[in-house]
Parts: structure tokens; sequence; C-alpha cells
């Protein structure tokens, strides 16, 4: 399995970059997943490209768009035991040369499910489990309209064994599944047909969200345990409750698998799954020129308050679908409440002023654990962070000296509303109170100023 890719002046890449995959523990859920997320255009299509480079260089050659003329491209793959290729070019050309860096002459094994997964729904003949890992090619990994999976769901049809594995994640992953087959039409040529309910439909008939997870289920039945899995953008043309149910089936699946998700989506990301070792990985691409990599590391503050936290029956939001915005948002603002999070929002709305943040989930949950927020961000390579704190906060001053990178504030006031004796900037009826107009106004512009 591959644990480790380095990049360095291939395409949107200039300085090495390295990234560190998870491998499965045997016993996890999720041990063996890594996510990478990243606005477009940060290199996400890219990493898949280089992975690809490993099984199937072939006639090959770096495209013109993909050197950069005063250096030549670097990709170095390494496995678990430190074993390890390399790819250059000879003399800033087109020709890829592969080099043994260190050990035994290893063989990567990478399935690729890629984001146009669109397929021929008539066929004929038969096609083998290999066929899978031998159609990945890194020239055009969005293009698989060539893909044989018609040919390879009648090789799983006539496997009982194989037909079971593939029927039971359909089941979990489509509720009304009833049952398919292959039929042949007058022409001599196959094609598949799909049971819902008592309604029997023809392939091409179907919507994009059943092919999809038709054409990832096909590469789920392999069960190939040396072999890496890549599932670029799973979520298109997914309901949000199929993309739960997929995540959920990749997240078990991983327990023994190495699996790799590139997604913009936040169903795809289990904080369950990173304590339990899985990866989660950003891309970012710092004035529009130079992709870089970050990632949420398993030695951090963080990653202790997220395993005491993630099951907090009491807080079930703070960690919830909606925190996991700070994975893809640019321009994010903290606030230390949900009351704060409410109240600012209603401020932009009712002042008319278009929001250019997000505002994180519901508060962090208190002052205290700002740190732990901010020390993500930096982490994930975020570069406009905002933080609104009490103006009783003890953390502050140490906080505004640890990140001078980020835009630390306060309010006026001890909480951002009425509240027994503390006093706050709006009263209990959420209304900005007239001696605070001034001091919030000039706080709120300034973030509006910083974040845009």
């Amino acid at each position: 399995m591959i644990k480790r890719l380095k990049i360095s002046h291939y395409k949107g890449f200039f300085d090495e970059q390295i990234i560190d995959f998870a491998t499965p523990d045997g016993s996890k859920d999720g041990s063996g997943l890594t996510v990478i997320v990243g606005p477009n255009n940060t290199g996400k299509t890219t990493i898949i490209e280089a992975l690809l480079l490993s099984t199937n260089t072939g006639s090959r050659r770096f495209r013109e768009s993909e050197r950069h003329s005063k250096y030549n491209p670097v990709i170095v793959i390494e496995d678990k035991a430190g074993n390890s290729k390399s790819f250059t070019n000879r003399e800033k050309g087109s020709v890829i040369k592969e080099t043994m860096v260190l050990g035994p002459n290893i063989d990567f094994e990478v399935e690729l499910v890629p984001s146009r997964r669109y397929w021929q729904y008539q066929f004929s003949g038969e096609s083998d489990l290999s066929s899978i890992v031998t159609q990945s090619t890194p020239e055009n990994i969005r293009n698989s309209g060539d893909f044989a999976l018609g040919q390879f769901l009648k090789n799983i049809l006539n496997s009982t064994e194989k037909k079971k594995k593939f029927d039971n994640y359909l089941k979990l992953l489509i509720p009304h599944f009833t049952h398919w087959t292959i039929d042949t039409n007058d022409s001599g040529s196959d094609f598949v047909k799909y049971k819902s309910g008592a309604i029997w439909h023809q392939a091409n008939l179907l919507g994009e969200g059943i092919i999809s997870l038709f054409r990832i289920v096909a590469h789920l039945t392999n069960d190939k345990p040396t072999s890496t899995f890549i599932i670029d953008e799973p979520e298109l043309s997914l309901h949000p409750a199929a993309q739960k149910r997929l995540a959920e089936v990749i997240s078990k699946l991983s327990k023994t698998k190495q699996i790799i998700v590139c997604t913009h989506s936040p169903y795809f990301v289990n904080w369950a799954d990173f304590i339990n070792g899985g990866n989660i990985i950003r891309l970012n691409k710092h004035l529009g020129k130079k992709c870089t990599t970050n990632f949420l590391s398993h030695n951090k503050n963080y990653y202790n308050f997220i395993s005491q936290n993630i099951f907090e029956y009491q807080k079930p939001q703070l960690l919830d679908t909606v925190s996991k915005e700070i994975l893809f948002s640019d321009k994010i603002l903290f606030t230390e409440g949900q009351q704060d999070v409410g109240l600012i929002r209603n401020w932009l709305k009712n002042k008319d002023k278009i929001n250019v943040f997000d505002i994180f989930g519901y508060g962090v949950g208190g002052e205290a654990n700002m740190k732990l927020f901010l020390e993500m961000s930096r982490d994930l390579g975020l570069v406009k962070v905002g933080t609104i704190y009490d103006l009783n906060s003890g953390s502050f001053g140490t906080d505004t000296a640890t990140y001078p990178e980020y835009k630390l504030k306060q309010l006026s006031t001890n909480d951002i509303r009425d509240r027994g004796k503390t006093k706050g900037v709006f009263n209990k009826s959420g209304v900005l109170k007239r001696n605070h107009l001034k001091s919030f106004t000039l706080m709120m512009n300034s973030f509006l100023k910083y974040f845009s």
C-alpha cells in the first residue's frame, strides 16, 4: 500500500509537497481512509495522476503544460516499509524516467473511480476483475466513457459470491433496490436491467446517481487487499442521504482496505475516522499560483478535543456536519457560542451586508476552545481567519500573540447578549444596544474589510 507521495515541480506543485496516506489497521473503521479536500484547482487531480504513474508509465510523457521551465518534475511514491519509486524526466524533456530509490522493484496497484462515471449501457463480452485496475490511466482521469463496466457486471452476475457481495452493497446504498440482471436485445447486444420495487428499468433510463453507485460498487466488489482505491468526487449526482450511506460503507471498508477520497462534500469527512487513524488533507493554492498540502495532525491538542467530544451527548452540535465547514471554507469567523452566530447573522441581514465569510458552526463551545480551532486553521493552511472573544476572556492576549497572522477581536462586553447579571452588546430580545452600536459596527466592518 502507498504510505507517502512527494511531488515537486509538477503542474501546480512547485516546492516539494508531501502527502501521507492512512493505512488500515484491520480493526478500526476509517483507519485506512484518507480524505482530500480543497477549493477547485488546488491539485486534487494532480495527486491522482501522480499516483497512477506508479502503475502505468508505458508511453506516457510529461506534457509541456505539466513541466516547469527551470526544473525537472519529481514524483516519489513510498510504501509502508520504506520502499519507494521515483519518476522524473530527461533534461527537462517529456519522456518519463523511472528511478528506483530504495528497496525491491515493488508494484503499486491503484484502482480509480473517476468523477465522470459514464459507461455504455449496451455491450458484448465479459471482463475480468483486473480490468478495473488496468483501465486506470493518468492521461485523462476524468474521462471514463469507454469503461467496460457492463462486461464486468456480467462477470459478477456469473459468480454467486461476487453477485452476493455486489447486491449487499447496493442494498445498503439504495433502499428501494430489488434486483438487477443482464438481458439481450434483438440485435444481440447485452444490456443491464435494474429493478426498483416491481418496475424494471434499462440502464439507459437510470439516473446518473444510480449509474454512479453501480460503478463505485463494482470497484468495492474488488477485494484485493494490496491495492489502493481512489474515488474522485463520490458525491456527484448523489442525494445527501445517499452520500451519508456511501460514506459509512467506505468507512467500514477502510478498516482493511486503503481508500483515498477526493471530495467537496462534508458528508465524506467523519471525525470518528480521523480519531481512528484516518488522514484529512487540505490542498490550497496561495496567491493563485503554488499548490500546497496541509493536514490535520494526530498529535495536536485539537485531536484530543475531538476524541473527547465527538460523542458528547450534551453538545451534539459542536462537531456535527456544520462544523466540518472549517475544512472547506476560505474565510471563517469563530465565535464563542451559538447565540453569537445567530445575532451576527441577523445583524448582517438587517444591515443588508453581503456576507463574504463563513461563521463557524454553532460556535466553538466557549473561549477555552478557541485556541484549538485556531490551531486547526493553521494546520489546514487557512489564510483568512477571524475570532470574536468576550471582553472577560482570559486567553485573548495569549491567542493573539500565538496567532498573529489572524484577526482576533473582543466584544465591548462580557457576553454577546444580556444574560442574568451579565450585560451584553445585545439586550435579551436580541436588539443591539445604542451605547454599543458604534463599537460593534466598527468591529464588524473591520471583519468585512479583512475578509473581502
